[in-house]
C-alpha cells in the first residue's frame, strides 16, 4: 500500500508542472489573441493631402517670415547664438524683435506638430504602439514566429509533371534540372522601383524631375544628372514615394530630412518676378584670368604640343560702292502732275509789301 502511495506521489508531481504550464500557455495566448483582435479593430485614417499640403504651405510660409525677421535682427546689430551684445543702440528694437522670432518659432513648431499629427493618424497610432509594445512583453512575436518556423522547415514538396514524361533518345538538361540556374544569363529588368527622384535647386526650392520608378541604387546616378542639369547653381537629389506621397512630402536622398525642413523650400513662389533672380541654372562657363567667359567651340592643337595658338579671324572683303553724285535742284524740272483748277495766283504775281520784288512803281492796296 506504501510503495502505491509513493507511486501515486510521484506522478502527481510530474503532472502537477505540466498542468499548470498547459495552464499559462493557454492564459497568454488567450491573452495574445485579444491583443491581436484590439490591433486589428483600430481604425485606419487616412489623411487627406488636400490638409497636409495646406500645413506645408503654411509652414512654408512661416520658415520665410521667419528668415526675414531672423535677417532683420542681424541688421540691427542684435544678439544672436553665441555673440551677445549688451546696450546696444537699438536694444528695445531687438527685445521686440527676438520676442517676435520666440513665437514664430513656437507658431512654426505647433504646425509641424499638427501636420504630423495628421499624418500619422492621431490617439490610434498612440494606441497602436501600447498594443504593440504589449504584444511584444507578453512574447506573443515569437508564438508566431514559432509557428511560421513549423510551418516553413518542412516545405511540401510539388509533383513536377516533368518527371513523369518517359526517357526519350534525346536528353533535355534544363527539363531535367541538371543546370543551375545561377549559371544562366538572364538580364535584369529596370525601372521596378517604386520612388520618383526630383532635383531641388536649395537657393530658392525651385525642382523639377529626374526619373520614375527609381530604386535606392538609382540615387547616385539621378544626383550626378541633377548636377549636370542645373550648372551653377547648388543642387541636391530629394525623392518619394511614387504611388502614396505627393511631392512636397519628399525627403533628402543624402540626409534623409524633409523638403519642407528646407530653409527656402517653396521660395521661388514668393520671389519678385518684376527683378532679375539671383538663383538659378547657369550655362556652363570657362574661367580664364579670373574673369567668366563662354566656352567657345575647341581648337585642335598642333603636332608639336604648342600652348598658346594664335586664331586670327579671315578679312572681311571690302565691296567697292560707287559714289553718286548729288544733282542740282531746280524746282520748274518737277515733273509733277497738277490735277484740278488753280485757285491762287503763281508766285510771281504775289506782292510783299515789306519786300518789294522790284525797284519799280509799287501800287497802292486798298483796305
Amino acid at each position: 500500500m506504501k510503495h502505491v502511495l509513493t507511486r501515486s506521489a510521484a506522478l502527481a508531481a510530474f503532472v502537477l508542472p505540466l498542468f499548470l504550464t498547459m495552464s499559462v500557455t493557454a492564459q497568454a495566448s488567450a491573452v495574445c489573441d485579444r491583443l491581436n483582435a484590439r490591433l486589428a479593430n483600430l481604425p485606419k485614417i487616412i489623411a487627406s493631402n488636400a490638409s497636409a499640403r495646406d500645413y506645408t504651405t503654411a509652414i512654408s510660409r512661416q520658415n520665410l517670415v521667419l528668415r526675414k525677421a531672423r535677417n532683420d535682427r542681424r541688421r540691427l546689430g542684435c544678439s544672436s547664438g553665441s555673440i551677445i551684445i549688451i546696450g546696444g543702440p537699438n536694444a528695445e528694437a531687438c527685445d521686440s524683435i527676438e520676442t517676435t522670432i520666440e513665437q514664430m518659432e513656437s507658431d512654426l513648431d505647433t504646425l509641424k506638430a499638427r501636420r504630423q499629427h495628421m499624418v500619422s493618424g492621431g490617439d490610434n497610432d498612440v494606441n497602436r504602439r501600447r498594443i504593440v509594445a504589449a504584444l511584444d512583453v507578453n512574447r506573443c512575436f515569437e508564438e508566431q514566429e514559432a509557428v511560421i518556423n513549423a510551418s516553413t522547415s518542412e516545405p511540401e514538396i510539388h509533383r513536377n509533371i516533368l518527371s513523369d514524361i518517359p526517357k526519350a533518345g534525346e536528353t533535355f538538361s534544363m527539363l531535367r534540372g541538371s543546370a543551375d540556374v545561377a549559371d544562366l544569363d538572364i538580364p535584369s529588368i529596370g525601372g521596378n522601383g517604386t520612388l520618383r527622384t526630383l532635383c531641388v535647386r536649395t537657393c530658392d526650392g525651385a525642382f523639377f524631375p529626374i526619373s520614375s520608378n527609381a530604386t535606392p541604387a538609382d540615387f547616385q546616378r539621378d544626383g550626378a544628372a541633377c548636377e549636370r542639369r542645373c550648372p551653377g547653381a547648388e543642387t541636391e537629389l530629394y525623392y518619394h514615394a511614387l504611388t502614396t506621397e505627393e511631392t512636397d512630402q519628399m525627403v533628402s536622398a543624402r540626409t534623409g530630412q524633409p523638403y519642407t525642413d528646407l530653409p527656402t523650400a517653396f521660395a521661388y513662389r514668393t520671389r519678385d518676378l518684376r527683378q532679375a533672380g539671383q538663383c538659378g541654372c547657369k550655362p556652363a562657363t570657362v574661367t580664364g584670368s579670373g574673369v567668366d567667359q563662354p566656352v567657345t567651340a575647341r581648337q585642335s592643337l598642333p603636332a608639336d604640343g604648342a600652348s598658346i595658338i594664335a586664331v586670327t579671324a579671315p578679312a572681311a572683303k571690302q565691296k567697292s560702292v560707287a559714289i553718286v553724285e548729288d544733282r542740282p535742284y531746280n524746282p520748274g524740272d518737277a515733273k509733277v502732275r497738277v490735277v484740278g483748277p488753280t485757285f491762287l495766283p503763281p508766285q510771281e504775281s504775289a506782292i510783299d509789301l515789306k519786300h518789294p520784288t522790284g525797284p519799280g512803281y509799287q501800287q497802292v492796296q486798298s483796305n
